[in-house]
């Protein structure tokens, strides 16, 4: 039971509403200003985050403490006013706990929806990143329109877009510009470091100048506390780099624009999006109007294609982010070239992307009735797929259909995009893996042809068609490029052979992240060295029809 005044209780009880009134919100805070009161709030609030669940058979029941509690959305709102930044952390397991996220309690929609609006109260950004990761997290149902719900009332409140108030959002963690962050713990010095866009990582660097990769000994009893600390805080940077990752590509969709001083702010020199940003191409708006792109090279150096530096945009210039699909194919070539050969890890396909035109003839057909439904650009636009793509843009709240033709040529690219990659997916079966090519798997034509002759089995390599050739000791072998299956020659026929995620070439350099192409490769450097191969199974194989 609670411990709360019998004055608070009736009043925390008597919220019924997702979002309280101005007078409910004001008489709460009258209410608090007793200290006893906010520590029987905090308390209670804390309580709900920490509780353990009780279990009949195994399994969780109706608890009061996250169900029936009727003053349970209450506290959280009075906790959320408080302004607390240590009550965030809180709130985003309540919403878990409640939504079922966490398997622990029988969810409880109100309390979940309570604990979501009042995050969208708190000024402080990381309450904006747990919103954030609970729309990714929670499938409760109607709880992501409530999340979705709460990041457009903090952006209106401070009068911004909800994409600005999620870029302006992005924690930096406490790391410096350059993306990392060190400690003196004991004799050590910890560093915190993103390396790249795809790793974070954490090193121990005592008095021989050696950077340990796990905690040393030394450390692990007399600094427990600030290990855990650290180690919470390399889960929460990785979490927000992920997130940035998603974010950034999401914007590939969108007509976007920021003023050049601006950008520099959010994404150039952001401890986190900066990591992202700075292998990425953007387009920089001239004194003429015309767009120049140009990557950001060391000490913020605006690098073109053909390794020029670009002038620095006056502080107003527009600057957004590049887009294969409007560019010509000669550019799109020189791109790709200065990506490969400058081994910039792109954090996701840019240079390489698929990309895809809307035919004057195209028209809709029968019925939206979804294999595939997908809400993308900023949630103004769905793409649907069931017997043929339609795209839908919401206007006044509904979606109406848009002809493609109609449809602005970035939304239709990456909108098909997305049909065509869950196409292909779903497509391919154990009968027939060996089909025409996607463009996914002509972008990893492209991508081997540059990379392979750094490698050192360019020689027995080449790519044909829908396939990479690899000519081994025993064998000539065809690895798809759609699938990852492979033939062998003569004879056409299949090898059943467990494919290698890594390739066998220590440091060997990818433009961007596909786990098939990495496969593929691992496949065909084993298979450009048959003769080694130990396992009977694939052996034999071989040896049939060789």
């Amino acid at each position: 039971m609670s411990d709360d005044s019998a004055d608070l209780r009736a009043h925390l009880d008597a919220l019924n509403a997702p979002r309280p009134t101005r007078a409910w919100r004001r008489r709460t805070l009258e209410l608090l200003a007793d200290p006893a009161a906010r520590d029987a709030v905090l308390r209670r609030v804390r309580w709900y985050a920490t509780k353990e669940p009780d279990l009949v058979g195994g399994r969780p029941f109706s608890d009061p403490s996250l169900r029936a509690e009727p003053g349970a959305r209450g506290r959280v709102w009075a906790a959320a006013l408080l302004g607390d930044p240590g009550v965030v952390p809180l709130l985003d397991v309540i919403v878990r706990r409640a939504a079922g996220v966490t398997r622990e309690f029988e969810p409880s929609a109100k309390l979940a929806g309570g604990a979501v609006n009042a995050l969208g109260e708190f000024a402080d950004p990381h309450a904006l990143d747990v919103l954030r990761g609970l729309s990714r997290d929670v499938r409760y149902p109607g709880l992501g329109r409530q999340i979705a719900a709460a990041i457009e009332a903090a952006a209106a409140r401070r009068g911004i877009t909800p994409a600005q108030l999620v870029e302006r959002g992005v924690p930096a963690h406490g790391l410096g510009r350059d993306g990392s962050l060190a400690r003196d713990i004991g004799a050590y010095q910890a560093v915190l470091v993103i390396d790249d866009p795809l790793t974070v990582r954490l090193t121990f660097t005592g008095a021989d100048g050696r950077p340990l990769r796990t905690v040393p000994g030394a450390l692990k009893v007399p600094f427990a506390a600030e290990i855990k600390e650290l180690k919470s805080l390399v889960k929460q940077v990785r979490a927000t780099l992920a997130a940035e990752r998603t974010r950034v590509e999401a914007l590939m969709a969108v007509e976007r624009a920021w003023p050049f001083a601006e950008w520099c702010r959010h994404y150039r020199d952001h401890p986190v999006t900066g990591v992202v940003a700075r292998g990425l191409i953007w387009e920089f708006e001239g004194p003429d109007g015309i767009w120049h792109a140009a990557t950001p090279g060391e000490g913020g150096v605006l690098v073109t294609v053909d390794g020029r530096a670009l002038p620095v945009p006056s502080g107003d210039a527009r600057v957004r982010l590049w887009h294969p699909a409007r560019a010509f194919p000669g550019a799109v070539r020189a791109w790709r070239g200065f990506v490969t050969g400058n081994r910039m890890t792109q954090s996701f396909k840019q240079a390489f992307r698929e990309t895809y035109r809307a035919s004057p003839a195209a028209a809709p057909g029968p019925g939206i009735d979804g294999a595939l439904r997908r809400v993308f650009a900023e949630g103004e636009w769905r793409v649907s797929h069931h017997d043929d793509t339609r795209f839908e843009r919401k206007v006044a709240g509904r979606w109406r259909e848009v002809r493609p033709a109609d449809v602005p040529p970035l939304v239709f690219s990456e909108g098909t995009r997305e049909v065509d990659l869950f196409l292909r997916v779903t497509s391919i079966t154990e009968e027939e893996p060996f089909g025409e090519p996607s463009a996914s798997a002509g972008i990893r034509g492209d991508a081997l042809r540059r990379v392979l002759p750094g490698t050192r089995i360019a020689g027995r390599c080449s790519v044909e068609g829908r396939f990479l050739a690899v000519r081994g000791e025993l064998r000539t072998y065809k690895i798809h490029l759609g699938s990852g299956g492979v033939l062998m020659e003569p004879g056409g026929t299949r090898l059943r052979v467990e494919p290698s995620r890594r390739p066998g070439q220590k440091g060997l350099f990818l433009p961007f992240e596909d786990e098939l192409l990495a496969q593929i490769l691992g496949t065909a450097f084993l298979l450009a060295a048959d003769h080694k191969i130990t396992d009977e199974a694939v052996l034999r194989q071989i040896r049939r029809g060789a």
